[in-house]
């Protein structure tokens, strides 16, 4: 199910609703298709939910237009979600509890919320994409610790990270191809000569030559494209004269500044790690992990010594606990970690330095 990182010392139990949605959706892949449905085998009221949801989705899908109030609805559906954090079904098939009301409290408007909810995104989703409402723009956004994925019309598919946001602009069904990211992502596009693919983001350009790609923005405003397989044209726009920049399969450019550096056949499968709720660094500037530790734990981490944010990490982290990636992070750096509020500083070790709390 989702990869969501959620607290450890829980007790209460509930679905990965996210999940179920994708599986409805035909979005996910053979893994989490297999934990959700293990999830309702073993979870019958919860299974005849996604059955009803699945049954409303294809009744909307021979509809060409769905007329619903959804901002207001699915506004007031997600507030009363977010009020009771639920249990995640682990990828693995293992549970991963939180903190989470009663389960009396939560059963009483868990169900029919929840159907409401799924099958408001479900008919919503349709209606936008097949309905009249295809010259506004579509905005996807991922909260701190999830990942989403997006199939677009065009058969391109997004794999969203946490904290991200992700604009599909209006007429992209009609040509208009065009995305802007903040946040991070894993792109597998669906090559159209005709109508190029291109990915916006912190004044870079990302044209697609028939690829697959993820770019990642940082705190210091760098954005780092990452080829898998294929070709893209990495650009920056704010500068009208810069020409393009080619990044074959292998290849990494960062975007700085107004420069491209170029590092060709450097990327390997750890970089696309996150896509499957792993963190994975090789030597990654600081800029970025404090960047992935914001997005995937809602934690700002700080550097308080320029010395010590010039180094670089090589570290892997699954399912760890906040507390310990901070703690990895601080070992393999030579730092201490003082910690205020949701805020974490990382200082250098020695003589004057605070001590752990």
């Amino acid at each position: 199910m989702s990869d969501e990182i959620r607290p450890s010392d829980a007790s209460a139990a509930d679905a990965d609703w996210d999940a179920i949605s994708r599986v409805i959706a035909g979005e996910s892949d053979a893994v989490e298709s297999a934990a959700v449905a293990h999830w309702l085998a073993a979870h019958p009221e919860d299974a005849a939910l996604a059955a009803i949801v699945k049954a409303r989705a294809n009744r909307a899908a021979t509809q060409s237009m769905v007329s619903v109030d959804t901002e207001r609805a699915l506004s007031a559906v997600r507030s009363r979600m977010m009020d009771s954090p639920s249990l995640t079904v682990s990828r693995g098939g293992a549970a991963q509890s939180s903190v989470a009301k009663p389960a009396a409290a939560v059963r009483r408007w868990r169900g029919p919320v929840l159907a409401v909810a799924a099958a408001l995104t479900a008919m919503v989703g349709i209606a936008q994409w097949r309905g009249g409402t295809a010259s506004v723009e579509q905005v996807y956004v991922t909260t701190v610790g999830q990942r989403d994925s997006v199939t677009l019309p065009d058969g391109s598919t997004v794999v969203l990270a946490p904290g991200s946001r992700l604009t599909v602009a209006s007429g992209f069904k009609s040509g208009n191809r065009d995305v802007t990211l903040e946040g991070a992502a894993f792109f597998e596009v669906k090559h159209d000569g005709a109508h190029p693919f291109v990915v916006h983001s912190r004044g870079a350009e990302i044209r697609d030559i028939g690829t697959a790609f993820s770019v990642k923005t940082d705190v210091n405003g760098r954005v780092s494209v990452a080829v898998t397989h294929g070709i893209v044209a990495l650009r920056d726009t704010t500068s009208g004269s810069a020409a393009p920049v080619e990044l074959h399969a292998g290849d990494r450019g960062v975007l700085q500044a107004g420069a491209v550096a170029v590092a060709r056949g450097t990327v390997t499968d750890e970089d696309m790690a996150w896509t499957r709720g792993q963190l994975a660094y090789r030597d990654a500037p600081l800029a970025e992990v404090q960047a992935d530790v914001r997005r995937w734990y809602g934690i700002e981490l700080q550097v308080v010594d320029a010395v010590l944010a010039q180094r670089t990490l090589t570290a892997s982290f699954r399912s760890d606990s906040a507390a310990q990636v901070i703690r990895v992070i601080a070992l393999a750096l030579g730092a201490e970690v003082v910690q205020r509020g949701d805020t974490i500083l990382l200082q250098p070790q020695g003589p004057g330095s605070t001590p752990n709390p």
